[in-house]
């Protein structure tokens, strides 16, 4: 998810050679946002179709490659308080550090498969809610699409304790962008639009100064926006 996560783009970049190689043979990282020695594990997201498991596909990490398998969406989520429930779920247990290596759990925002990314629309745009993730972390959650043409949408955000002014793909934080924290429950309202299919990617970033940055990541495939609740934006919010 960022640009600036040179392993963790780098990671991604890979999963979208893996998947441009899928289409091929017939089937056709927000900082936001971001790459592992492992790819991240890609869920796929609920459709008016019978779910099906989607291929395995790879983020690079550095010069190395390793298929994580996909598996379908789980129909129900974790709590998300008033908000509905989601199909599109990813679980972030993927982690790195920006210069495509292992990095010290210590220095990871939250531990891997802590934390999950449960997807929405909200207005004009799509929504993340990051449940389990501690608000008063020092780290900046991102987000990014993957598209034919590749990543877009990238974007980081800083939490309330967090600074991140050196990531490429930081945004300020609005009504309208960026974080949203309400009661402890960790928001972000993204870049992506809400008719975007692609596979999407979500993280947890934070600076440090050895390796640039470590993090988290995970990513789900949408095929049918339709599929994702509908949510005021302002609920938010406090």
């Amino acid at each position: 998810m960022r640009n600036r996560t040179i392993a963790a783009l780098t990671t991604i970049t890979l999963v979208a050679a893996a998947c441009s190689s899928d289409a091929d043979s017939g089937a056709d990282d927000t900082s936001g946002t971001t790459a592992a020695d492992s790819a991240p594990t890609v869920t796929q997201a609920a459709t008016t179709q019978p779910a099906t498991t989607q291929p395995a596909t790879t983020q690079p990490a550095t010069d190395t490659t390793t298929a994580a398998p996909t598996t379908e969406s789980p129909t129900t989520t974790s709590d998300t308080g008033a908000l509905p429930a989601t199909p599109v779920v990813a679980e972030l247990a993927d982690a790195y550090d920006f210069q495509g290596g292992t990095p010290d759990p210590a220095l990871l925002p939250a531990q891997p498969g802590e934390v999950e990314a449960h997807w929405y629309r909200a207005g004009n745009v799509l929504a993340v809610v990051y449940v389990g993730l501690d608000a008063t972390v020092d780290a900046c959650p991102g987000n990014s699409a993957m598209l034919p043409t590749g990543f877009d949408f990238v974007s980081n955000a800083e939490l309330p304790d967090a600074a991140c002014p050196d990531f490429p793909t930081r945004i300020e934080n609005s009504a309208s962008q960026g974080v949203q924290v309400c009661d402890g429950q960790v928001a972000y309202l993204t870049l992506i639009p809400t008719d975007t299919s692609g596979q999407l990617f979500s993280s947890v970033e934070r600076p440090v100064p050895d390796v640039n940055g470590v993090g988290l990541t995970g990513a789900v495939v949408l095929a049918d926006p339709s599929v994702l609740p509908e949510i005021d934006p302002a609920d938010l919010a406090c």
